[in-house]
């Protein structure tokens, strides 16, 4: 799954002011008709609810707003560039890496909530000796990164100058990055890069004093941005085990999803949404990749699913007995017990490593494959789990029985 994106984003410029007179028949004395630039283009996020992964932008490195166009002659405006919407799933985020100067003003002044007006941007103008000179380059508009401690700043250079769009490779939860917002709803649209104004041209500085004018302003540069889009899954219930804990055969049988299923480990690479009908209103259920230990560290899919888990309501850990354990005669049922809790302490270890905010979910335990457990297994574990004060349901996927006892605790937690 596509779920972390790099972007180099940049808004139009504003267009040039032009530098012109009336040049018409029996007007000899025509004065400045020199028209103003228009605006450059925004770039606006926008969240939309039929799109549930970032894959569109698999090879997309950059995102470019038309500039506005130059002033021209007879005191037209130049036309304004174009907008790109770019359209994001519910529940993306967006990490600043590196910004140029006008967008840091704005960030740092204001709000992405807020617009710039024209008087509260610096803008500069040039002046040539003929109508119709070249204009004079202007000042270069560099990006810079964000403020980071000398240890990370090399990291952090690096990955703005890397030309991929992908992360490969690196530790995003090391990467030095500023948070900028998160598309929470569908039609929620900010403005991430606003465009530049069109600088004025030479009508509008005749005067008294100054009948020729051979002055015009440079349109001002549009903001530019290097972010990541982080995808974080929106769901009610998120199923969280190890692998081959059977939550992709759970969540084939509460919903119509039908995510790949296998006794394999792994066979859940990527989240799988389905909606569960419970008693009157419909819930989302996310079935996460399978969770190895160290995954807080980075192993196996480790950060990718830990960022799934921030936003789901409820958690389910999944916890199994795989067959080679509850059929060993050399294991007693107290050991087997013992196992299961083991197995609930390791995935709760794993989210409270990655951040305290997950281990205050509220979660239910679920046992799954009851149907090859036996009476006295289920009844000491169940004691066993009292003692450590968590109360579990066994339930099976494969034979449906328990489901319902699923369900009403799922109703109970979230209302």
């Amino acid at each position: 799954m596509i779920d972390l994106v790099k972007l180099h984003l940049s808004a139009g410029d504003g267009g040039y002011g032009r530098v012109a007179f009336r040049r018409e028949k029996y007007v000899p004395r025509g004065g400045p008709a020199g028209g103003n630039g228009g605006d450059g283009g925004h770039i606006i996020l926008k969240g939309v609810a039929d799109k549930s992964s970032l894959v569109r932008f698999s090879g997309v490195k950059e995102y470019r707003a038309d500039n506005g166009q130059a002033g021209g002659k007879q005191k037209c405006k130049g036309a304004r560039g174009k907008d790109i919407i770019i359209e994001v799933p519910v529940g993306t985020r967006v990490w600043l890496l590196a910004e140029n100067k006008i967008s840091q003003h704005r960030r740092w002044r204001y709000s992405l909530d807020y617009l710039l007006n024209r008087d509260e941007v610096e803008v500069n103008k040039f002046y040539l000796e003929a109508e119709g000179q070249a204009i004079p380059p202007r000042e270069k508009d560099e990006l810079e990164p964000i403020r980071v401690e000398k240890n990370v700043a090399q990291l952090l250079a690096g990955v703005i100058r890397d030309s991929s769009d992908s992360l490969k490779g690196v530790d995003f939860n090391r990467l030095p990055k500023q948070k900028l917002l998160e598309i929470t709803a569908p039609g929620q649209e900010v403005v991430l890069c606003q465009g530049g104004f069109g600088g004025r041209g030479n009508n509008t500085f005749k005067g008294p004093a100054n009948t020729t004018p051979l002055e015009a302003e440079y349109g001002t540069v549009g903001e530019k941005k290097v972010v990541v889009l982080e995808q974080l899954l929106l769901a009610d219930i998120g199923l969280v085990g190890f692998p081959n804990a059977g939550k992709s055969t759970l969540i084939s049988v509460l919903t119509q999803a039908r995510p790949k299923i296998g006794d394999y480990p792994f066979t859940t690479l990527e989240p799988h949404l389905g909606t569960l009908p419970l008693k009157g209103r419909e819930v989302i259920l996310a079935d996460l990749p399978g969770l190895i230990e160290g995954a807080s560290q980075g192993k196996g899919l480790g950060h990718a699913f830990l960022r799934h888990v921030e936003h789901c309501r409820l958690l389910l850990f999944v916890l199994f007995l795989p067959e080679e354990i509850v059929f060993d005669e050399d294991l007693s049922v107290a050991d087997q017990a013992v196992h299961l809790l083991s197995q609930f302490e390791k995935l709760q270890q794993e989210l409270s490593d990655y951040g305290q905010e997950l281990i205050n979910k509220p979660f239910i335990i679920g046992v799954n494959k009851q149907d090859i457990y036996s009476k006295e297994l289920i009844k000491v574990t169940q004691k066993l789990f009292t003692k450590q004060q968590q109360e579990i349901v066994f339930f099976s996927a494969a034979t449906k029985s328990g489901i319902e006892q699923l369900l009403d605790a799922f109703d109970h937690i979230l209302g």
